[in-house]
């Protein structure tokens, strides 16, 4: 079938499921739901991780660290009402070290709801822990055994302590060895444009390294207010090795983050205040700082010749941000907020063959942004079951950067939203959204990289300006059987400036880079589904499961074909089983992910990269509340990671293909033991 008639079906069964809504099933669901930790107890969960993952119909996610801002960096859990100010660790981070025992309930926000904080998400849970004084001390350790020879040991010491009025101190340190699931051994065949066999060989790749972190967090009650301090510093190293030979001849890759003064350093420190003043009012306020440095080096050696790349940065982000929110009553809420960010990057780049320098496109680059958003937010309730959220977002930005040349640009982004969530029955939402989205900067984009692995070396692009869309979006929801919950939702953007590939012309040649290449559309379905087994005679246990479907078009800036947009993953699927004993003190599990295919397009290149379905298992025992003992077998089948590199004699639009090559790498299962235990 067409992928338009596709789409159409697909845009249709949609519509249908929102729409279909038996409305004599009863009185309008509300907006916030409660789950008090009772609810928890038959899972025995460790961490407010594993609480929020059990949580009925919710989609964790973590958020991204490594995009600017503050708000946009956000995931979908608010601590006490708040999001945490540490940018630096994610939310699972965050939420693992926060023991279940400290949590009195979790409050499920979706669509909108007056005088909570939804971070720009349809859905949005809130942890509240205890307010009592307790001390608590957790060790956890591990080690990952792999069939191919590598292990990797991990142990993460963390402390929690409530002081009486309101103080309260957490701290954790950690160190751990990792190695890299997407390497392994398997064969490489290359063929010429007819498909004859010009060569075969063989793949033996390993990678992996070391991390190491540490942070604290003080809350205490100051100014008729709370204030919260973090610090953290965290640093890793990674290597990656591959042989590939062909008979007696062999060449060599050497990936290596690190050298002479290390690995990839980070730092952050940060203040957050919030108060609650009267009528509903409430401020908050915070500060970030953030600190990072690595230096990196490439090395492929072959019978021909040698080729070196080698990279050093060192950026930083500034953030500060206000926001005031007003609740007036229990139908309207009003919000405003001012964020100020700084951001810089210095990188150099170089790049030799057996010993001669050649020049790359930006390979030294000094690139700083200057960014400030102003923000105005409203929720009406005009009843038990409707509510409506409009608001009003105003970026302005300046960009400097001083590499082969020096430029200056200033950008200006309005960026409006508006969301109508409507709870016709009990455990039915239906929620509609109307936004424009600006994609964050990426700094990594103006600086030069490589993959000599393929034999591509990347010029960094400093004309590159956000992505920018517009995003609409229905959703239908359904709780069912307590536990029970379906969802399903369509979005289509309108993208403009869209960020690809392009070509980049300097002295040493042409060469691939990101950019800009105009306007393009992506659809997207995506459902989920939770269904408790209760019903089937398989008590205490449910399957969670996921899909999304994405659908592109962007005109190829080097052919002026339209294609996917590139590294788009066309399906994504994943599904988990979990179980509780608890007459065993036990649970036992899986997780299924399906297979994916993404590809990149240069213009002289195009590179999909697959990677097979992966099934992990897992089983559980917690013997008591301070002991918990765990063995997963991951990787059961083998996953395989492959790889088709088209090469063209020159650009695509004008010559044919050279050769292609396509491996198949295996990396064997990976046997983890690992315990918790509380001291």
């Amino acid at each position: 079938m067409h992928s338009k008639v596709w789409r159409v079906v697909l845009f249709a069964l949609a519509i249908a499921a929102t729409l279909a809504v038996p409305i004599w099933a009863g009185e309008g669901g509300a907006s916030v739901t409660t789950y008090e930790r009772s609810y928890f107890d038959p899972i025995r969960p460790k961490t407010a991780l594993d609480m929020v993952n059990w949580l009925p119909g919710f989609t964790f996610s973590k958020g991204d660290a490594d995009i600017r801002g503050f708000a946009a960096s956000a995931g979908n859990v608010l601590i006490d009402g708040v999001r945490p100010a540490d940018k630096q660790f994610t939310l699972d981070d965050v939420l693992n070290r926060i023991p279940a025992d400290d949590v009195e309930k979790i409050e499920v926000i979706r669509g909108s709801a007056p005088g909570y904080e939804m971070l720009g998400q349809s859905e949005v849970a809130n942890v509240v822990r205890k307010k009592v004084e307790a001390t608590s001390v957790n060790l956890s350790a591990s080690d990952k055994y792999y069939t191919n020879g590598p292990h990797a040991p991990s142990a993460t010491l963390d402390f929690s302590r409530q002081f009486a009025g309101g103080r309260q101190l957490t701290a954790a340190v950690s160190a751990s060895r990792y190695a890299d699931l997407a390497e392994g051994d398997g064969p490489r065949t290359r063929t010429g444009a007819t498909g004859a066999v010009l060569q075969n060989a063989f793949v033996n790749a390993s990678g992996g390294g070391s991390t190491a972190f540490g942070y604290g967090v003080y809350e205490t009650p100051l100014w008729l207010g709370k204030l919260r301090l973090n610090a953290n510093l965290s640093w890793t190293d990674y290597f990656r090795d591959e042989a590939d030979r062909v008979g007696a001849a062999v060449t060599t890759l050497h990936d290596h983050l690190g050298g002479v003064f290390g690995g990839q350093a980070n730092m952050e420190i940060g203040a957050h205040f919030n108060r609650e003043f009267a009528d509903g009012l409430t401020n908050e306020s915070l500060a970030v700082l953030r600190l990072s440095r690595q230096t990196y080096a490439s090395t492929l050696t072959a019978p021909g010749g040698q080729q070196v790349f080698s990279e050093r940065d060192a950026k930083g982000e500034t953030i500060l941000r206000t926001d005031l929110r007003k609740k007036f009553d229990a139908h309207w809420s009003a919000e405003a907020s001012a964020e100020g960010d700084f951001n810089w990057l210095n990188t150099r780049s170089g790049f030799t063959y057996d010993g001669f320098p050649i020049s790359l496109p930006n390979g030294a680059a000094t690139v700083n942004e200057k960014r400030g958003e102003v923000a105005a937010h409203v929720t009406w309730s005009p009843m038990p079951d409707l509510q409506i959220e409009a608001a009003l977002r105003a970026e302005a930005s300046q960009i400097a950067s001083r590499s082969d040349a020096s430029q200056s640009k200033t950008l200006f982004y309005p960026k409006p939203r508006l969301a109508v969530t409507y709870s016709p029955y009990d455990g039915g939402q239906l929620r509609l959204r109307f936004e424009r989205e600006v994609g964050q900067l990426d700094f990594s984009n103006f600086v030069a990289s490589s993959q000599l692995s393929t034999g591509t070396v990347q010029a960094g692009n400093t004309s590159v300006v956000p992505q920018q869309q517009w995003v609409s979006e229905i959703a239908y929801e359904q709780r069912f059987r307590t536990i029970g919950t379906y969802d399903i939702t369509y979005r289509h953007s309108l993208i403009s400036d869209a960020v690809d590939r392009v070509p980049v012309y300097g002295a040493g040649g042409v060469f691939d880079a990101p950019g800009n290449i105009g306007g393009s559309r992506q659809d997207a379905v995506i459902a989920a589904v939770t269904v408790p087994l209760d019903p089937l005679g398989i008590a205490h246990a449910q399957i969670k499961g996921r899909a999304t479907l994405l659908w592109s078009a962007v005109r190829d800036p080097t052919t002026g074909e339209k294609r996917r947009i590139t590294e788009e993953k066309p399906m994504d699927l994943s599904a988990d089983f979990r179980q509780d004993l608890p007459s065993w003190h036990a649970a036992w599990g899986a997780a299924l992910t399906g297979n994916w295919t993404k590809s990149d397009f240069r213009f002289d290149e195009i590179d999909t990269y697959s990677n097979g379905g992966m099934l992990d298992l897992f089983v559980e025992y917690q013997p008591d509340a301070e002991l918990s003992l765990r063995a997963e077998l991951d990787n059961v089948f083998s996953n395989y990671s492959d790889r088709l590199v088209r090469i063209y004699s020159g650009p695509r639009n004008a010559n044919g293909l050279n050769y292609a090559d396509f491996r198949r790498l295996r990396m064997g299962p990976a046997l983890t033991f690992s315990l918790r235990r509380a001291l």
